[in-house]
């Protein structure tokens, strides 16, 4: 997880993890975050590479580092299903982009912009001061 601003960009690489961008344009504060599983298991501390404790982790921080909740926006990608043996109850990438979106319905963000699922990796490259997300396609991942 990242919260940036000013000229600091981050990147991330994603297959089957999901990784959710929010962003105050007016303030050009932002987070990101990468999740790989959708729920913790409630064993141990609450752990950000779940997406239930992601998302809720990056609003926060995102807040105490100056960015306004009614402004936030989000924006979301990943959650692809790279495994030939993902069925529906086991894709994980799917089960991962459920719960950011569930979580972000809870904490009432709109969520702006989405590049998910599929069958391919991504790459992506947040900027805070536009709030821009390139994405570039992984291409032969064989697993």
């Amino acid at each position: 997880m990242a919260i940036v601003s000013g000229d600091t960009k981050v990147f991330t690489i994603l297959g089957s993890c999901v990784a959710v961008v929010l962003w105050d344009e007016h303030s050009k504060i932002g987070g990101v975050n990468h999740f790989l599983l959708p729920n913790w298991n409630n064993k141990g501390a609450p752990d950000v590479r779940y997406g239930d404790v992601a998302v809720t982790e990056l609003h926060d921080k995102t807040i105490l580092s100056g960015a306004v909740k009614r402004r936030l926006v989000a924006k979301m990608y990943g959650g692809a299903s790279l495994l030939n043996f993902e069925t529906s109850g086991f894709n994980i990438g799917k089960r991962n982009i459920d719960v950011a979106r569930q979580q972000l319905k809870e904490l009432h963000i709109p969520i702006v912009e989405e590049e998910i699922g599929g069958k391919t990796g991504r790459k992506i490259l947040f900027d805070p001061q536009t709030g821009h997300v390139k994405v570039d396609l992984i291409k032969n991942i064989n697993f």
